[in-house]
């Protein structure tokens, strides 16, 4: 590293910012070194800077912040950075860090070189990556929101430095798309959405199959890092917060022409995380909301971001949580278990838009108890000799949680039922009500358990990325092809609806009640049997996604420093099932599976602006025959053909 610390010298005296002679004195990292402390002198550097500077644990560590600085500050090129400072791959775990898909890896991540590989929220190509030797056109990087990289003290060369110490970094993007399919998802309630929502969910889509073209530009998002450097500590305090405008329409007088414009600003991440060390073993905890354990470690290279493969293979979540993590390994072989509690939701299927407005949801803040996850991280290079070439990754995760459904005794009605016998109080000689049977109401609750598998192998010619989940009440998840539970009787005759109204739950799900050896000939009867109320059972599915993305500017051996070296292709298959039998059930869609296949072609012109086409074909398939109505007539299947074309501008 001494030589590269002489040539980064040599760069900055050519600047003309110092003399030769004065950089070449060695470095102390006790102290400010003398190069430091010139540059300060000059008001190259502020106070806080040379103090992050003076605090490196080594020289090398000094001269990669240093260089890093420098070309923060335009004193620099990136090219001379890359050729001089820098000697190691960048992991390509940061790609993704700031969000997920095709946007997220190309959005700038702040303390390391961007990289839109991997896809928007990860675009598919990341710029020159500081290597030994010759630039190289980097491999494609998996979209990775959830890196296992141990930040460092004062690794952030921040935007803004804030009045209480605090360094701060913002970064973004502006994306625009048009948007043109051949059909819709139907219905009045989800007819015109601008993302690719499962077909057939709403309803009918008319004598058409309801095609539609869309140009948005609500995808804009804006994020900040920030970092807090104690002095003479082993702690590194980071936090990240995140936002964008795909939140929906506002419904305000000023809005009622031109809402189709104005979409909501919303949260996406909020967390502030505390690394240190147990001996030499790294651990973590952070609190707040952050992508979730289960599921969301790899992510689709998809340009549509509004849904990113939501009930087609998608897979993932952000909840607020508290987590904990550490790292074992040795070298480049890491090895990172982690745990967290998260906000139970079950994201019911039967709120109302006013209810969801007010409180999100209910079932799971009422099981009185957190939901619980975790994951194990196993990265490693599979070749330590390809340059520019992420490690890989091997990934295994699982969540349990619990919802709740109340009834209130005041809902049960107190008609009684013919021949319902058994309650506590015989009031009528006829038969015993629903509420003499549960004078205090019900409590009925339902499992919500899912685990995933993941994996993302980057080669100089391919980038692999699969994931896998199964579970039950995947709704929330995107997953189960939006279902989450039913009601069962479990063999028991159902007591009809003109004898009794429909019962339902705090979160307006409909509860039928009934008695076991019960009949409906000539009229209803329970025949001396008591009256029980159905389970709840989640809906069960499975799904998952396979990706490939070729680099293609390095696959022909392009330019790094060209036009052409921005070229990146990506294919996709996914699909997301449900077992039919579960969702035939009462409150289960009526949709059994859904397929996805996507392919999209990157070139990015600069490290700011790139552009992408995406296809996209989407068929969808129904539980029973002719269930669906789309186009006019009862279908078991259709389908969606999706083009969507645009920019992305990052910073």
């Amino acid at each position: 590293m001494k030589r590269a610390s002489l040539i980064l010298v040599a760069i900055v005296a050519i600047a003309g910012l110092v003399t030769p002679a004065f950089g070449q004195q060695p470095a102390d990292h006790q102290a400010a070194p003398p190069l430091v402390q010139l540059l300060q002198s000059k008001g190259i550097l502020t106070t806080d800077e040379a103090a992050q500077l003076s605090q490196a644990g080594s020289a090398d560590e000094m001269n990669e912040r240093l260089g890093k600085l420098l070309v923060q500050k335009g004193l620099i090129s990136p090219e001379d950075y890359s050729r001089t400072v820098a000697t190691s791959v960048v992991p390509a775990s940061t790609a993704g860090a700031t969000g997920g898909s095709l946007i997220d890896a190309v959005v700038h991540v702040p303390t390391r070189y961007p990289s839109v590989a991997g896809g928007i929220g990860g675009v598919g190509y990341a710029e020159p990556v500081p290597t030994e030797g010759p630039a190289v056109i980097p491999a494609v990087s998996p979209v990775r929101v959830l890196p296992i990289d141990t930040p460092k003290q004062g690794g952030l060369v921040p935007d803004i430095k804030l009045g209480s110490g605090a360094a701060m970094k913002l970064y973004g993007f502006f994306k625009v798309s048009a948007v043109e399919e051949t059909a819709s998802s139907g219905g009045v309630n989800f007819g015109s959405q601008d993302w690719p929502l499962p077909m057939l969910i709403g309803g009918d889509t008319g004598p058409t199959s309801d095609g539609q073209f869309h140009l948005k530009a609500r995808s804009f998002r804006i994020g900040s890092q920030f970092e807090w450097v104690p002095k003479n500590s082993d702690v590194v305090l980071t936090g990240r917060v995140e936002g964008d405008f795909e939140g929906d329409y506002t419904n305000v007088n000023n809005r009622n022409i031109s809402a189709v414009r104005s979409s909501m600003f919303g949260i996406r991440l909020a967390y502030v995380r505390l690394d240190t060390h147990f001996g030499d073993t790294p651990v973590f905890a952070e609190f707040g909301q952050d992508w979730t354990l289960l599921g969301s470690s790899t992510l689709p290279s998809l340009f549509e971001t509004t849904g990113l493969g939501v009930g087609m293979g998608g897979f993932y979540e952000r909840l607020p949580q508290f987590k904990v993590g550490v790292q074992f390994g040795h070298s480049s072989f890491k090895v990172e278990p982690e745990f967290a509690i998260v906000l139970p939701v079950g994201s019911s299927s039967t709120l109302t838009d006013e209810q969801r407005a007010r409180f999100g949801d209910r079932v799971g803040a009422e099981s009185n108890q957190p939901g619980v996850e975790g994951r194990v991280v196993f990265q490693f290079p599979i070749n330590s000799g390809w340059k520019a070439v992420p490690p890989a990754q091997i990934i295994f995760s699982g969540h349990h949680a619990t919802m709740a459904e109340i009834i209130p005794f005041g809902s049960l009605p107190t008609t009684p039922v013919p021949g319902a016998l058994g309650c506590a109080t015989q009031a009528s000689p006829v038969g015993c009500s629903i509420r003499e049977f549960f004078p205090t109401g019900l409590r009925g609750t339902n499992p919500q358990n899912a685990w995933s598998a993941e994996v993302q192998l980057p080669t100089p010619w391919v980038t692999a990325a699969a994931k896998y989940y199964n579970g039950d009440d995947l709704r929330f998840f995107f997953g189960g092809q939006l279902n989450d539970v039913y009601t069962s009787l479990n063999g028991a005759t159902g007591i009809p609806t003109a004898l009794v109204p429909a019962i339902t739950t705090f979160a307006g799900r409909t509860i039928p009640f009934g008695c076991i050896g019960g009949t409906t000939a000539p009229t209803f009867n329970c025949n001396d049997n008591p009256i029980i109320p159905s389970s709840l059972n989640p809906v069960r599915g499975q799904g998952g996604f396979g990706e490939l993305s070729f680099p293609l500017s390095r696959i022909f051996h392009a330019d790094p420093e060209g036009h052409n070296s921005g070229w990146i292709l990506h294919v996709m298959y996914g699909t997301d099932r449900t077992i039919a039998r579960d969702a035939r059930q009462t409150g289960g869609n009526g949709l059994a599976r859904t397929d996805y296949d996507n392919a999209s072609l990157t070139y990015r012109l600069n490290k700011w602006m790139t552009f992408v086409n995406e296809v996209s074909y989407i068929d969808t398939r129904a539980t029973t025959a002719l269930s669906k109505t789309f186009e006019g007539r009862p279908v078991t299947q259709a389908h969606n053909w999706r083009n969507e074309f645009g920019t992305v501008v990052t910073f």
